[in-house]
């Protein structure tokens, strides 16, 4: 690369030194040219940066009102909340199911044990027919410690003596 200065005379209207640079294979470049591409480009870049902040500041403070509303509304309550404790969990559930129930054809018998000791289908045998006629002798067995108070049959009416 050979550097050759020509004189300082204004060429064209412009304040820039004219300089010649050879570059081997390149031939003569002007570094007026060169300073006139780079300033194109900036100028470009700032054109584009423009473009970039207008539309992602909107873009931002839409999700920053999106987030700011889900907060007021709720909406991230649960995860602002410390989780229960199992104890507590444990306590509130038994409250909500009864612990004795009345199963016709049956009796009374306590539901924890019934869930415990049967098969949801075993369960749903006997409240659909009503006894337990159509259960198995094993689930008949394990029915037995269930139950709190059997089902009173109606006695039949004895027949009195025709006088």
């Amino acid at each position: 690369m050979v550097l050759k200065k020509t004189s300082l005379k204004k060429e064209g209207g412009s304040n820039l030194p004219s300089v010649n640079l050879k570059i081997a294979g390149a031939g003569v470049v002007k570094i007026k040219d060169l300073l006139a591409k780079v300033l194109v480009i900036q100028r470009i870049s700032s054109l584009l940066s423009i473009l970039f902040y207008l539309v992602w500041i909107p873009v931002g403070a839409f999700f920053l009102w999106f987030i700011v509303a889900n907060f007021k509304l709720g909406a991230f309550d649960q995860l602002m909340q410390p989780k229960p404790s199992a104890a507590a969990e444990s306590t509130s559930q038994p409250q909500n199911a009864p612990a004795e129930t009345t199963i016709p054809g049956v009796g009374k018998v306590n539901v924890a044990c019934v869930q415990s000791n049967l098969s949801e289908d075993a369960i749903l045998k006997m409240v659909q027919n009503g006894g337990t006629e159509k259960l198995t002798a094993e689930e008949n067995t394990k029915l037995e410690p269930c139950i709190v108070e059997k089902e009173s049959l109606p006695s039949e009416p004895t027949a009195s003596p025709k006088q």
